[in-house]
């Protein structure tokens, strides 16, 4: 066998070799290959701590012990954020705690009821250099401390409570933040600071969060605070007395209160006795509108009553308001309906005076010295009247200075004369305002 072997390996031409020892890697050769340095990105170099305080050794069994350790915290509005982050969970309750008993929040005041004043909708971010005294910073950190707090934390902070749901707009997530955070079983609390917002003019933010409320509570808050957004949730079928309360009462809203009116009428379908009493009463109301669509209500159900007519006045002020009662009448009126205003101008009919203003404007067409503005005068005879711009008319009526009245785009005079013993109304300038310059 052996010879067969040596004669097949010598027919492939070949010699047996005796096994290669396994030979080391030769690793390639690059000369100028570049040395690598760790990614930034993905090997960062650890952040230094901004605090430096023994959290196991600090103090904090009173509220001048947080405080102390707020001093040494030092947040301000460029790293308020980055410190917070540092404070252990630990500790964090009694140094909101702390935080919302010392107040301070009101970052900004509501800007004036002037002429050309901006609306403010939003609070100004605290300045970079804000210390812990700056309301702003810390309305923010108010903001992380109501987070921090248990539902029986409520007594300690109950006041500061109080004091934050009193902060007028612009301020709003503030607000809306102390209402989130009240325990759901303490629908009297709730109802008391929604009441304190409801004063300051937080409107929205209060009707927002009306509706945790359980039913007894909503409707004091409806009869007693006057708050709008209860009598929403509540329904004019189930608590008829709220809605006739709120008919009747000047401290609604007038939206609500119309709402109200039309509510109770779908209730029954009718007018009855009640309802008719509490519209009759509106029909009085110091809301023109009010007054003007109660007095549409029982137009339609044949009481005429209240329907807007000249008064046989001599003062200005009842004249005014008759015709503010007039001008929300017919912004309610249909296309089809005839204008109540020849009844209040005397007989050859209304002097009215348009003033146009043209930021262009480069002639002065009518010699008054003002090439901007454009004046036009026309007798209009009475069977042609109807109130003009009316829905500006009802919006200037809410802003009077005598027989004058502004809104923000034009502004209303109203000529009275008497005649026959009693004021009519016998000129009506009409002038457009000039844009608000910018700020």
């Amino acid at each position: 066998m052996i010879g067969v072997a040596l004669a097949w390996l010598a027919a492939c031409g070949g010699s047996p070799r005796a096994p290669t020892p396994n030979a080391a890697p030769i690793a390639a050769s690059r000369p100028n290959e570049p040395i690598r340095t760790a990614d930034p990105d993905l090997e960062r170099a650890p952040i230094p701590q901004l605090l430096s305080i023994d959290w196991t050794t600090t103090p904090l069994a009173t509220d001048a012990d947080a405080l102390a350790v707020w001093a040494k915290i030092a947040p301000t509005g460029f790293d308020w954020d980055d410190k917070l982050g540092e404070i252990p969970e630990s500790v964090e309750r009694p140094l909101a705690i702390a935080l919302l008993r010392g107040g301070n929040f009101t970052c900004m005041t509501p800007p004036p009821a002037r002429d050309c004043v901006a609306a403010v909708f939003d609070v100004r971010a605290p300045a970079h250099a804000a210390g812990l005294s700056d309301p702003c910073l810390r309305r923010m950190l108010a903001l992380w401390a109501l987070g921090r707090l248990e539902d029986d934390d409520l007594p300690k902070v109950r006041d500061a409570f109080r004091a934050i749901a009193a902060i007028p707009p612009p301020e709003s997530e503030l607000v809306a933040a102390v209402f989130a955070a009240i325990p759901e079983d303490q629908p009297a609390v709730r109802l008391e600071l929604l009441a304190i917002g409801w004063r300051a003019g937080q409107r929205d933010v209060v009707n927002a969060a009306v509706g945790k409320l359980d039913e007894p509570h909503l409707v004091d808050a409806a009869m007693k605070h006057r708050i709008d957004g209860a009598l929403e949730v509540l329904s004019a079928d189930g608590h008829r007395a709220a809605y006739l309360a709120a008919v009747t009462d000047d401290a609604f809203d007038a939206k609500a209160r119309t709402k109200a009116m039309f509510e109770l009428i779908a209730v029954d379908g009718s007018l009855p006795a009640d309802v008719q009493a509490a519209i009759v009463k509106a029909a009085g109301a110091k809301d023109c509108t009010v007054a003007a669509t109660a007095a549409r209500i029982l137009e339609a159900r044949g009481d005429k009553r209240f329907v807007p007519r000249r008064p046989r006045v001599r003062t200005a002020d009842a004249m005014m308001r008759a015709i503010c009662v007039l001008a929300s009448y017919e912004q309610q009126q249909r296309a089809d309906e005839v204008s109540l205003l020849p009844g209040f101008v005397p007989k050859q009919g209304l002097e009215r005076v348009t003033i146009t203003y043209d930021p262009l404007g480069e002639v002065d067409t009518d010699g008054d010295g003002d090439p901007h503005t454009a004046r036009t005068i026309e007798l209009v005879t009475r069977d042609n009247l109807v109130l003009p711009e009316i829905d500006d008319l009802v919006r200037a009526m809410r802003r009077c200075t005598g027989t004058t009245c502004k809104s923000d785009d034009r502004e209303f005079r109203f000529g009275l004369r008497l005649v026959g013993g009693a004021l009519v109304l016998h000129r009506l300038e009409v002038i457009e305002r000039p844009p608000c310059p910018r700020q």
